[in-house]
């Protein structure tokens, strides 16, 4: 879970959002252990894209950039 660990330096999580952060690094490692950032953005715009939909990237990218530090 190296991925996690610079995460969870930032995230104050709720239940759900934490599961997804550890699914998602253990489908990361599966596919690639040393997947880049670029896949990675790349993956979470295309399902930005197809599953939620332009209305709501303002708001996704809000949470994201406070969350970072933005």
């Amino acid at each position: 879970m190296k991925h996690l660990q610079k995460f969870n330096n930032f995230v104050n999580e709720s239940k759900e959002s934490d599961a997804l952060a550890k699914a998602i690094d253990k489908a990361m490692i599966k596919i690639d252990d040393s997947m880049s950032y670029e896949d990675f953005a790349l993956a979470v715009g295309k399902i930005l894209k197809e599953e939620y939909g332009s209305h709501l990237f303002g708001k996704f990218m809000e949470v994201l950039h406070k969350d970072l530090g933005i």
